[in-house]
């Protein structure tokens, strides 16, 4: 052998390299093309959990979030409160009443919306709990923990020994 490399484990396990730490009532479902993190919870599964990556500041993705509900857009992110999703100040979204999913769904009743936005640069991070109104308010607790916990995961690198026993 005539080069040494480090040695590198790299798992691709988590996606978009976040660890995450779902509370074990959460089933976790296959991701789809907008939907890196999908989860079912709550009575019945009747509430989608879900996480991926979104365009847009996180103010046009919270007035798009209230405007799936009927609700009339506000003007800037003091309407929010605010949760730490990997360090930084987050948005934290709530609506209720009639939830219209689009792509040709019916609208659904009584349902209530929970979500989290948490802007980096360009990058826009987005948490969202769709469900019935009553099963979203009883899971909000275990969805913010969820979204608090996230930790990033970075290439796992093996350290090579400063000495290297001699034959």
């Amino acid at each position: 052998m005539t080069e040494t490399r480090v040695l590198t484990l790299f798992d691709q396990k988590y996606p978009g390299n976040l660890r995450d730490r779902p509370p074990l009532s959460w089933r976790r479902i296959p991701p789809t093309q907008f939907r890196a993190v999908n989860f079912v919870g709550g009575p019945d599964e009747s509430v989608e959990i879900f996480a991926g990556n979104s365009n847009g500041a996180g103010l046009s993705n919270a007035n798009r979030w209230l405007g799936q509900f009927g609700l009339s857009p506000v003007p800037d992110e003091s309407t929010f409160a605010s949760i730490e999703i990997l360090g930084r100040p987050s948005l934290l979204v709530e609506a209720r009443g009639s939830y219209n999913p689009g792509m040709g769904a019916d609208p659904r009743e009584g349902f209530a919306l929970l979500g989290a936005i948490r802007e980096s640069g360009g990058d826009v991070l987005t948490f969202k709990m769709v469900g019935p109104a009553e099963a979203v308010e009883g899971m909000r607790d275990e969805f913010i923990a969820y979204c608090e916990s996230l930790e990033n995961v970075d290439l796992h690198i093996i350290k090579e020994e400063s000495e290297t026993p001699e034959s």
